[in-house]
């Protein structure tokens, strides 16, 4: 890439690429490239004069220099790395439109006569009018009416100069307020959008793992049990049922057979398919989370809705009071500057912003929400449910031991368990297939297609011999698989800390497999952190055995537990806990937890467990550390706060507004101004961080030494006006 350096300080370069404006796309290439360089702290584009600002951890160096000289804004695959929706275009647009209104409403006064002004407002007010009646007629009492009462009253009285002011400040509010929440949603959306690499390729008659990045229009995938679907496409064969809730709403999985079309985002509950793959380059599913978004009641909380029925029964009040002005003082001016208070605007447009906003900041914390309800949910909880692996424990289990039955090779036995695993991930499974990749060895797909048995464990077959792996009560209680005295003997020696995987060939034990799942750094403090916050009930429940359990909770902290529990288990005491009314959470990341995900007040996944837990809880914890959850406990107790005092203050302020207009101390234009003013004013408040700057960016433990976790910042994109 052609430019050349203008100023260059200790940490910021300023470079002029020497041609003319940039395109959306060219300034989008140029800033999302630099920011994904890892000295780069943040990027200004400015897309008119071609020109782009950047800031550096640390002095700039010769690697950012030579990346510029070899970036490429029109090559293909920088082009298709781009977000789908570009934060700089939408600001570009709502600014434009903005100025436009103003230019339009300057070049109206300074060159049209008072006479073809009137026509003008009348021509603009009438669609506010129209909204008004019809709202009347439909005994709709909205804020339409309100308004259009003030711009009727106007232009009654040939006061079009207050005609216009209003048609125009209600107009440039209503743009800010779309502005504003377009760029919440937006910020959103990009948040819960996909994040898969790698997919299971069908190549002929073997399934291999490859980037997704590879699959074109046309190609297969196999999607198995639990498993999320990457891409949308049409099944070929195979079939499952689908969960499709977060696109569609619908609570029961839908069944797929061949030709049936499947979504990206939806998550196989049972079953598996291959699906041929259409549309790689039109891919919607950016467009389908914006519109579950602004669908969805789950983004209103209680406390919004509360808030909203309040302020709707005060509209007819506020007209009402109009009118009396009116009647009492007979002054139209007086009952103009009455009718331009909206009780309703703070409400309806400021506290949705709060709540966007708060996924929003949970998401920098690496916590997806998938609704304001669940945040107003988590601050009233009382009571924690934790899964124990994966959740208290560390979520990546390390292979300690493998104890081989009949003479068998150990590292035959691994390779064949990696094999069966990795189609079914989660926290044990990922520790196999890591174990298997760490001793450098190689397998292919030379077993049957393997099914996942819930809570039990997988099965195949091998040269026409059964093959099983899981837990102990599935393969020697179930299965009835045989072992020798001899060899049982070395199982028993095993320590009983680890977590063990049984596989069995033929009817005969052939290896168990000991992983050791220490418990997390921090779990012990969380817990603590959590009874702080107000959780008074805190438990753990696992499939695990009595003494793993008991020595897992006694280092947690944790009082009340329950091992060897069956799926139906977890969400049976869940479900009990809800009847005695108690607020639940539940914790989980398998695919065993989904039921008891399902079935608390809020359920929280891990994002190293099971595609199916994340799709069914309503959060998220992206991160490794269970301090997320105090993050959010304490954001949601911030963000009630917040709601509270904007419908507090936005209802103290309008009312002030009214009581002015009745005196006589403002006109219907200020009172448009300073109602809107006031709306955005809040909006823009509640688009703050509701904790500190400091708790905002992920860190990184490493060594002793606490630094910026990569990816995480994410400062905006601006465009010179």
């Amino acid at each position: 890439m052609r430019y050349r350096i203008k100023h260059s300080g200790p940490r910021q370069l300023h470079i002029d690429l020497a041609w003319q404006r940039l395109s959306d796309q060219e300034a989008d290439v140029l800033y999302y490239a630099l920011l994904e360089q890892e000295e780069v702290e943040s990027v200004r584009v400015f897309a008119r004069t071609g020109q782009a600002v950047l800031r550096t951890y640390a002095p700039v160096s010769e690697k950012t220099l030579r990346f510029l000289d070899r970036l490429d804004l029109h090559d293909p695959e920088n082009i298709r790395q781009l977000p789908q929706v570009s934060a700089r275009a939408t600001n570009e647009y709502y600014k434009e439109k903005i100025i436009m209104k103003a230019v339009v409403r300057y070049l109206k006064k300074l060159l049209l006569p008072a006479p073809i002004r009137a026509v003008w407002t009348i021509a603009n007010g009438s669609p506010y009018i129209l909204h008004g009646l019809r709202d009347l007629a439909q005994k709709n009492f909205s804020a339409e009416i309100v308004h259009a009462s003030a711009i009727l009253a106007s232009l009654l009285t040939g006061d079009f100069s207050t005609a216009s002011s209003i048609i125009f400040l209600t107009d440039v509010g209503e743009i800010l307020e779309e502005w504003t929440f377009k760029r919440s949603v937006d910020n959103l959306a990009q948040s819960l959008a996909l994040n898969v690499s790698r997919v299971w390729k069908v190549a002929g008659d073997q399934t291999v793992q490859v980037p997704i990045g590879q699959i074109q229009d046309g190609d297969c995938i196999e999607v198995s049990i639990g498993s999320m679907i990457p891409l949308d496409g049409v099944v070929v064969s195979g079939e499952a049922l689908v969960n499709q809730a977060a696109l569609t709403g619908e609570s029961i999985p839908v069944e797929k057979r061949p030709d049936s079309t499947v979504f990206a985002g939806t998550v196989v509950e049972e079953g598996a398919l291959v699906i041929q793959v259409h549309g790689i380059s039109g891919e919607t599913r950016y467009d389908r989370i914006v519109r579950m978004i602004e669908e969805s009641e789950s983004m209103s909380s209680v406390t919004q809705s509360r808030a909203e029925k309040v302020v709707s029964s005060l509209i007819p009040y506020t007209f009402g009071t109009a009118v009396l002005t009116g009647l009492l003082t007979r002054n139209v001016t007086k009952a103009a500057s009455v009718l331009m208070v909206d009780f309703s605007c703070a409400i309806e447009v400021a506290m949705p912003i709060a709540v966007l906003s708060a996924m929003r900041e949970a998401s920098r914390h690496q916590i997806t929400v998938k609704g304001g309800k669940f945040l107003e949910l988590i601050s009233e909880a009382d009571t924690v449910v934790f899964d124990k692996t994966g959740t208290l424990t560390y979520a990546t289990p390390v292979v300690e031991q493998i104890v081989t039955m009949e003479g068998r090779d150990e590292n035959d036995m691994l390779s064949l368990a990696a094999c069966l695993e990795e189609h079914f991930p989660h926290s044990l499974a990922n520790a196999v297939v890591k174990a298997s990749k760490d001793r450098g060895l190689r397998h292919t797909e030379i077993h049957s297609k393997p099914t996942y048995i819930v809570a039990h464990g997988i099965v195949s077959t091998l040269d026409g011999q059964r093959v099983v792996l899981g837990s102990y009560h599935f393969v020697l209680e179930d299965e009835n698989a045989f072992v020798s005295p001899e060899d049982w003997a070395k199982v028993e020696q095993m320590p009983l800390q680890y977590s063990r995987l049984y596989m069995a060939i033929g009817g005969r034990l052939a290896a168990v497999i000991g992983i050791a799942d220490p418990i997390k750094a921090e779990t012990a403090g969380v817990i603590a952190a959590l009874r702080q916050n107000g959780i008074r009930h805190i438990v753990m429940m696992t499939g695990d055995s009595e003494k793993t359990a008991a020595a897992i909770a006694s280092e947690a902290g944790i009082d009340e537990y329950y091992s060897e529990v069956l799926p139906e288990d977890k969400a049976r005491y869940v479900q009990q806990e809800r009847d005695k009314g108690r607020k639940v959470i539940m914790i989980g990341d398998g695919i065993n937890d989904s039921p008891a995900l399902s079935a608390a007040d809020v359920g929280i996944a891990m994002k190293e467990g099971a595609d199916i837990a994340r799709e069914i809880a309503d959060i998220t914890l992206s991160g490794r550390e269970l301090e997320q959850l105090i993050t959010l406990k304490q954001m949601s107790h911030k963000l009630m706060s917040r709601m509270n005092s904007t419908a507090r203050f936005g209802i103290a302020f309008n009312a002030a507004i009214l009581v002015a207009g009745i005196a006589g101390l403002v006109v219907p234009g200020t009172a448009a101004l300073l109602h809107n003013a006031s709306t955005i004013g809040l909006c823009l408040e509640n688009m703050t961080n509701l904790l500190p700057e400091r708790n905002t960016t992920p860190y990184l433990q490493t060594e002793g030494q606490t630094i910026p976790a990569i990816g995480s910042r994410m400062p905006e994109l601006v465009q010179e006006g």
